[in-house]
C-alpha cells in the first residue's frame, strides 16, 4: 500500500499526533487537578431572605456555571430542593485564590 518512505513518514506522523494528544490531556489533567486543590468548603448559616441563587451569587468564584454551582450544593448537601430554611447551615465550596 504505502512504499518505504510513505510508511514511515506516516508512522512518525501518528506517532506524533498521539503523542501531542497525550500531552495536552497531561496539561489538562494537572490544571484541574491544581484547581482542585485550591477548593475548600465552609458551612453558610441561611438568613431570612437568603436563596440558592443568592448564596451562589455570594460564594461561587470556582469557575462552574451559577446552575452547577447550585446543583453542586445541593449535592452535597443532599437537598431534594432548592428551598433553603433561615437558621439552618449549609456547605459550600469556593476558590482560595492565591
Amino acid at each position: 500500500m504505502f512504499g518505504g518512505n510513505m510508511r514511515k513518514l506516516f508512522l512518525t506522523f501518528i506517532f506524533a499526533l498521539f503523542l501531542v494528544s497525550f500531552l495536552l490531556g497531561k496539561v489538562d489533567t494537572t490544571r484541574a487537578s491544581m484547581d482542585r486543590e485550591n477548593i475548600r468548603y465552609t458551612s453558610v448559616k441561611v438568613k431570612y431572605g437568603d436563596s440558592l441563587d443568592t448564596i451562589s451569587k455570594e460564594y461561587n468564584n470556582t469557575g462552574m456555571s451559577h446552575e452547577e454551582y447550585i446543583d453542586s450544593i445541593m449535592e452535597m448537601n443532599r437537598m431534594d430542593s432548592n428551598k433553603v430554611h433561615p437558621g439552618c447551615f449549609i456547605l459550600v465550596s469556593y476558590k482560595v485564590e492565591r
